[in-house]
């Protein structure tokens, strides 16, 4: 399945890394995109595995860490990945 980044995914990713970097140290920040990585993987290969969100249900919500949620949606396709919280940030 091929993978689309949103405009919102890319911004609020770079927000959250920045944020990282900030405040954690690089292996935090190594160890999170990692994961990222990892789930977007599942969730391209396995794009029903996560649990659908309350407020639209052909959105879903994939946990990163238990912090941490990537929100995406898919097509027969593709997985397009809409974007991604961290409850320790400051909402946008």
């Amino acid at each position: 399945m091929n993978i689309q980044y949103t405009e919102t995914f890319e911004y609020t990713f770079s927000v959250l890394i920045a944020f990282l970097q900030e405040n954690w140290s690089q292996t935090v920040v190594d160890e999170f995109i990692h994961e990222t990585e990892r789930i977007i993987k599942l969730a391209a290969t396995f794009p029903n595995m996560y649990k659908s969100s309350s407020f639209d249900k052909s959105v879903r919500i994939a946990y990163v860490n238990k912090l941490s949620s990537l929100f995406y949606t898919f097509t027969e396709d593709h997985l397009i990945l809409l974007y991604i919280v961290d409850s320790r940030q400051e909402p946008l």
